[in-house]
């Protein structure tokens, strides 16, 4: 690696590095959101199958309105994760944008220090050349 890029690059692999696993934590945060919103839409689901039930069998007024409120809780919590869920999306989009732009200003560091290191070895490969060339001229010319 060419010194001059050297640092700029070790800092650029840094913060591609923490921007990956920034990606990686929002990335689990959205799976687990996912998780909850399942179980949440599961318990819904089996609880308004539970009240059939029982209302087929017989229920008081009451317990139907307790049932109902009941469900209406379920569904404010399900819908408030669908909101979470919507958050964590974007969080995740962010976190990539975030990463593939860290990662695009590595790969430019990594181009210059390899262009650097290849312009020093073309000014070495001349530098040998030459000296070569000057040997041999040098050869040629002595007497013998």
């Amino acid at each position: 690696m060419n010194s001059r890029y050297a640092l700029l690059t070790r800092l650029a692999t840094d913060r591609t590095d923490a921007a990956a696993k920034l990606m990686g934590q929002a990335q689990q945060r959205l799976v687990q959101a996912g998780q909850k919103l399942a179980q949440l839409e599961q318990f819904l689901a089996e609880y308004r199958m539970q009240r059939i039930q029982r209302a087929s069998t017989g229920m008081s007024a009451v317990q139907w309105a307790d049932y109902q409120r009941f469900l209406e809780r379920i569904e404010t919590a399900v819908n408030a994760q669908r909101e979470e869920l919507v958050l964590r999306e974007a969080e995740c989009e962010a976190t990539r944008t975030r990463w593939l732009a860290e990662r695009k200003k590595l790969k430019a560091f990594e181009t210059l220090d390899e262009q650097a290191a290849q312009r020093e070895q073309a000014v070495k490969a001349r530098r040998e050349q030459k000296l070569t060339d000057e040997l041999a001229t040098r050869g040629f010319r002595r007497p013998r």
